[in-house]
């Protein structure tokens, strides 16, 4: 939205500032427009009761006036309760500040400061935001102010609240001027003292022999020795920019011929909080009293007793006025309102079961405690406890406070089970029940050692709260046992041995070994024997076993030889060898079948052997396949099987394509993977290629086109027609075919010519040109006036099927509709004649090719 540029400060803080009482003010106005005046700032009150009716309005502004810029729109929440008060501005900003309290439902009020004309239109905004209920004061402040204009303050009931608020003047904000006492009755030739403030600082009164002085805060009148009444007047140099006209203030004296005297004491000053007082006079026969006090206190009473005082600390002044026989005679008394002193009974203290506490109050002078606690004086709490400490301070006012006392109870500490290990092991002592723990001897709680003999351990455990005790626990460390692994054992490899030991109870060898169980041991090796006792201590021994080794022979890979060869075999590792099977080493023979050979070798008494297998493969089944037929310039792929690889004669070579020139017979070699070999052969016939030649009578044109077909093909048998469509037929002769087309496109025609396998195939493109969208042509004014010109408005189409079309006024209502791509509107509407003036249409038009065409626009209608 549009706003007048002007700076808005906003500022909302909660602030120290002592709350004034409230004064007499009048309430806030019900509506804008009854907006009460407000001129004494500091101390202004007011509530936001449920009995204020919703005053507010509306005002249309921005784009299409689509935006609301009156008193609704401009607001920052939803109205509910709304009351206002009214200022003229001396200054350029306004700050004050506002106590929220007595909240009914903890929602807080809403504040605006906003200008409006006679309290309607568009409003300008220049503070707006929620002040939720606080013990504290908070800031309101707004700049971009025109000194001399009006504006104006709305208090609203955050979402319905009912609460009260005072307003009170900080900095930036002068305070209206005031006398203190503005009203005096006084006797001939007393004298009264005036105090001025609020204002600048600086006061100026009028002059006159009557004052003291002219200038400053306090100055003493005394009025003429005549009774009657007389008026004082100060004025300050800045005034409050709420009321320009606060800059000065008005005190008036009353002097009467006094035939009495009187005397107004108290029963003495008072706690806040404490509640009441007595309030004395001196006894003047058949007078009458008249008693006034803060907070509107009024009493006819010559002693009023149990008076009310104010709840907020300070000096408060009663007055009584006295009429003795139409003589009037006043006196004042003064009642101080102690604050309560802010007694503080100590941070919560958490002492361990036995240990001692002292209690300690301050912030009075003189302190008490329950539960039979003393002042700065130590004692042992048996269990957990709120104490409350009484202090009273010079004035003999009083307050308390409380503190938490907790008797935490030692933590029950466990060092552990005993333990019984083997010497020379490592050992973890831990602690548990508290937070940390200090171990005697040496140790580190959670840390490895090593003892060196049996011994009883003691841990120290504290918790969390600083609270500890102790526990034990004992280490019994027990002798390592002698064990024996027996004598060195010598034996040819694969030749088994028996490992025994001694010493302990238990016995268990590294490298395989089982105590008293035979094994093979696969090379020369130490083993190592662990003995355990029946401690479950352990100690080792060791025993070396020589593995004497077998010799080495090799009878050679094994062979494979196709039928019919022969192989030699021939061992090695050795220097003599015997085979089976009657074979001699390194002599060639002839294996009749697949057959094992062992090789068997003595050496240092131990003997060895080895075998070799001698594989007799078949020949290979060899197939070049079955008889093929081709047609002239294909190629043909020649793929022997049943060996691993093979050679063609004939310039042909296996798995590659190649076209062959005519008819032949070719011869496959196929070789296994054994490197045996054998053949086959096939014959392959070549057969002569069709020619496929399509064409056409037309090759183009709008839907529906029919085309005739020519057959020019040579060298097939049978034909194969496509045309594009998904229409297909098939012929035996070169005879053309005829085909319609009814759709726009471009089609691909395809005729296949086939000699038995051999194809060949030829195409034709045939356009089917579409039919163009809808055009339309739209006029912006006609002249229906009976002229025969322009006399009616139509939408002129091409390409159209049809149109449908809407006529509305400037208000959106229907005048006429029509259809028909010849359809017109005459300028009537039910046959009366329509009002001159621009109408709005809309239309949808269907073109010939069924494409949709909407828009919309607006003509004029002229009869002149």
């Amino acid at each position: 939205m549009k706003h007048i540029l002007l700076t808005l400060l906003l500022l909302l803080s909660l602030k120290g500032y002592s709350q004034p009482p409230c004064g007499s003010n009048p309430a806030a106005g019900e509506s804008c427009a009854t907006a009460t005046p407000i001129c004494e700032l500091n101390g202004y009150c007011g509530n936001t009761s449920s009995s204020y009716a919703v005053d507010t309005w509306s005002q249309s502004c921005g784009f299409l006036g689509l935006f609301d810029c009156g008193l609704s729109g401009e607001f920052c929440g939803s109205i509910e309760n709304n009351s206002f008060l009214s200022f003229v501005a001396s200054s350029s900003s306004i700050t004050f500040n506002c106590w929220v309290y007595n909240s009914t439902y903890g929602d807080g009020i809403q504040i605006m400061i906003f200008s409006a004309n006679n309290c309607s239109g568009t409003v300008t905004s220049y503070y707006c935001s929620q002040l939720a209920p606080s013990a504290g004061s908070q800031t309101v402040s707004a700049s971009g102010l025109t000194p001399g204009n009006t504006y104006y303050i709305m208090i609203d009931g955050f979402a319905g609240d009912v609460c009260d608020y005072t307003f009170a003047a900080t900095s930036g904000v002068s305070i209206p001027v005031d006398i203190n006492p503005a009203n005096s009755t006084i006797c001939v030739g007393e004298s009264v003292s005036l105090t001025a403030t609020g204002g600048g600082g600086t006061y100026t009164w009028n002059a006159s022999p009557d004052l003291s002085t002219t200038s400053g805060a306090s100055v003493t009148a005394t009025p003429p020795s005549t009774p009657g009444t007389y008026t004082y007047t100060v004025s300050s140099s800045t005034g409050n920019s709420l009321c320009p006209s606060s800059a000065s203030a008005t005190a008036t004296i009353v002097v009467n011929p006094c035939g009495c005297s009187v005397t107004a004491t108290n029963s003495g000053n008072v706690c806040a909080g404490t509640g009441t007082i007595n309030l004395f006079a001196t006894t003047i026969t058949g007078a009458t009293y008249s008693w006034t006090g803060p907070n509107g206190f009024t009493s006819s009473a010559q002693n009023p007793a149990s008076v009310p005082v104010p709840a907020t600390p300070g000096t408060y002044t009663f007055t009584v006025d006295v009429t003795d026989n139409g003589s009037v005679c006043s006196s004042t008394t003064t009642v101080t309102v102690y604050a309560l002193p802010a007694v503080d009974a100590g941070a919560a203290i958490a002492v361990c079961a036995g240990g001692s506490v002292t209690l300690s109050g301050t912030g009075a002078q003189t302190y008490s405690w329950d539960n039979g606690a003393t002042n700065g004086v130590s004692f042992v709490p048996l269990s957990n406890q709120t104490y409350t400490v009484t202090g009273t301070d010079a004035n003999g006012c009083q307050n308390t406070d409380q503190v938490t006392l907790t008797v935490n109870p030692l933590p029950v500490i466990s060092a552990g089970l005993p333990q019984s290990i083997c010497l020379g092991e490592v050992i973890t002592l831990a602690g548990s029940g508290a937070q940390t723990y200090v171990w005697s001897n040496s140790v580190t709680n959670g840390l490895s050692f090593i003892p060196g003999a049996t011994q009883t351990y003691t841990v120290t455990g504290t918790d969390a709260n600083g609270c500890s005790n102790t526990g034990q626990v004992t280490i019994t460390v027990n002798p390592l046992p002698v064990v024996e692994a027996g004598l060195p054992q010598s034996v040819c490899q694969g030749s088994p041995v028996t490992l025994t030991g001694s010493g302990a109870q238990t016995y268990t060898w590294n490298n395989g070994g089982i105590d008293g169980v035979p094994f093979t041991p696969g090379s020369t090796s130490t083993y190592i024997c662990t003995g355990t006792d029946a401690n479950g201590c352990q100690n080792t021994d060791q025993v070396l076993v020589t593995v004497n080794p077998i010799p080495t022979v090799n009878a050679g890979a094994d062979q494979s030889v196709c039928i019919g060869g022969n192989v030699t075999l021939t061992a090695s590792g050795a220097s003599n060898y015997s085979w089976n099977n009657g074979v001699t080493n390194g002599v060639a023979f002839v294996p009749g079948a697949t057959q094992t050979y062992t090789v068997t070798v003595t050496a240092n008494g131990c003997q060895a052997s080895d075998q070799v297998v001698v594989t007799v493969n078949p020949l290979p089944n060899v197939n070049a396949g079955v008889d093929q037929s081709i047609c002239a310039g294909d190629e043909i792929i020649l793929s022997g099987s049943g060996a691993q690889t093979y050679s063609w004669n004939n310039g042909a070579v296996n798995g590659i394509s190649f076209a062959p020139g005519s008819t032949q017979t070719y011869t496959v070699t196929g070789t296994d993977a054994n490197g045996c070999v054998n053949t086959d052969q096939l014959t392959v016939t070549v057969v002569p290629v069709p020619v496929a030649d399509v064409s056409a009578d037309v090759l183009s044109g709008p839907p529906t086109l029919t085309v005739n077909f020519d057959n020019n093909s040579s060298n097939a048998s049978g034909y194969h027609w496509a045309f594009g469509t998904g229409a297909e037929t098939n012929s035996a002769t070169t005879a053309g075919q005829q085909y319609q087309y009814t759709n726009p496109g471009e089609y691909t025609v395809i005729l296949t010519a086939a000699n038995g396998s051999c194809v060949d195939s030829d195409t034709l493109k045939i356009l089917v040109e579409p039919i163009p969208d809808p055009v339309v042509v739209i006029p912006n004014i006609f002249t229906p006036n009976g002229d025969g010109k322009n006399d009616v408005f139509f939408i002129r189409l091409e390409n159209a099927a049809s149109v449908e079309v809407t006529i509305v006024n400037r208000w959106g209502n229907k005048m006429v509709s029509f259809s028909g791509v010849n359809s017109s509107w005459d300028g009537t509407v039910n046959g009366n004649l329509a009002e001159e003036g621009v109408y709005f249409f809309n239309y949808t038009a269907t073109g010939l090719n069924g494409t949709t065409l909407t828009g919309q626009g607006n003509v004029q209608l002229l009869r002149d």
